[in-house]
């Protein structure tokens, strides 16, 4: 609006010049005069008030999926200016939406006094993001011309955990493989039997350091134990590009991750292995349930829907260990999936299916949870749990 009041003034005062000179007015022309002036002064005030400024920003490196994002920004002016108040928006990247978004305070920068202001926002997907330019807004002091400055400051980083997602599904281990932690309620780490050895995580107890290795090592060494069989989970979500349906937070794939996230932290805490074969190997896992935790956030948030391979061929490629149970995330019907899980040996398959319909219901896509599909999977052995809807929690 003030851009158009702006034009509008212009226009009208150069046709009221003009029309001056042709009726030979003098007291109409310096009236005139006088207005363009005013524009003119205006337009300088405002270019003046979005120059020349400095900004540091403080912000979280880290929050989960739906909890609030303050970003702090200091202004300084590096000239000394009689500024009026200015607004500053960061300009966040595209692919990050955001909700309940707070416009910042405006304020007047000076050279001798740093000035604050900020903003919040609700991240609407997980991920990392990285930005680093910020747009300035000033006026004159009529408020007759508004003029913006694009800046590029020191880059914002800020990682959007996803946020775990309870769901009811009890998972059992594979026939034959006695008893489970699970069951027992007895963690990894407290047992009777060694294990091994691994480094020193907060939590652990001082009577299981060991003392030999950490003073060759030069740091903190603890014993760790088994305590049963424990159950050993492989998760796979199906990842094909196009088999995400939905929009914004509420997709099935995000929908899987939440799930996955929640699973993977109920079974660690209590004592299982959780483990991603598409993207990591059974070896290199970290043993403390704290540090896996952790491992497994930073993989989900991480994750895309973009591979190029069906669900099935995935399953083909990977190399899962006999007693392992494979948890499979899927949403749109695989033709070829059943028959694959049909040939793993010595592992237990679950399916946990997504209505894609419910997601999107002219997404036109074949849903998972298709009676013929399903009827399919528990024919190839397959244990099948219907994964409900998750609430809108934004």
């Amino acid at each position: 609006m003030n851009r158009l009041a702006t034009i509008a003034l212009t226009v009208a005062g150069i046709f009221l010049v003009i029309m001056a000179i042709l009726v030979n007015s003098p007291p109409l022309f310096y009236m005139t005069v006088a207005v363009l002036m005013t524009l003119a002064a205006s337009r300088f005030q405002a270019f003046l008030a979005v120059r020349a400024l400095r900004f540091d920003r403080t912000f979280p490196p880290a929050v989960s999926l739906g909890e609030t994002v303050t970003i702090e920004t200091v202004v300084w002016s590096e000239k000394r200016i009689q500024r009026p108040l200015v607004t500053v928006e960061d300009e966040l990247p595209p692919n990050l939406l955001v909700i309940d978004r707070t416009p910042s305070l405006p304020v007047a920068p000076a050279i001798d006094q740093p000035i604050k202001t900020r903003f919040s926002f609700r991240p609407l997907r997980r991920g990392r993001y990285k930005w680093d330019r910020l747009t300035v807004r000033g006026t004159d002091a009529l408020g007759l011309v508004m003029l913006e400055k694009s800046y590029q400051t020191e880059p914002v980083t800020l990682t959007v955990y996803p946020a775990p997602i309870p769901v009811s599904l009890a998972i059992r281990p594979h026939a034959g493989w006695g008893t489970t932690d699970i069951e027992s309620g007895v963690v990894r780490g407290s047992g009777i039997q060694p294990r091994g050895v691994r480094e020193f995580v907060h939590g652990d107890a001082v009577r299981h350091i060991h003392w030999p290795t950490s003073a060759r090592t030069g740091r903190l060494m603890v014993k760790e134990f088994d305590s049963g069989s424990g159950l050993s989970l492989a998760f796979v979500l199906q990842d094909t590009l196009g088999t995400e349906v939905g929009s914004d937070s509420r997709t099935t794939f995000e929908a899987m991750c939440g799930h996955a996230l929640f699973l993977a932290e109920h079974y660690l805490e209590s004592g299982a292995q959780v483990w991603f074969p598409k993207v990591e190997h059974f070896a290199d896992l970290a043993s403390h349930p704290a540090v896996r935790t952790r491992e497994v956030r930073d993989l989900l948030t991480d994750a895309t829907c973009d591979n190029q391979q069906p669900l099935s061929a995935v399953v083909r490629g990977l190399k899962i260990p006999d007693g392992t149970t494979l948890v499979v995330f899927a949403c749109i019907m695989d033709p070829d999936l059943p028959a694959t899980l049909a040939k793993l040996s010595g592992v237990r398959t679950v399916c946990c299916l997504y209505d894609a319909s419910a997601f999107d219901p002219k997404s036109g896509k074949a849903s998972a949870l298709s009676g013929g599909f399903i009827d399919e999977l528990e024919s190839s052995g397959v244990e099948v749990h219907a994964m409900p809807l998750p609430e809108a929690r934004l």
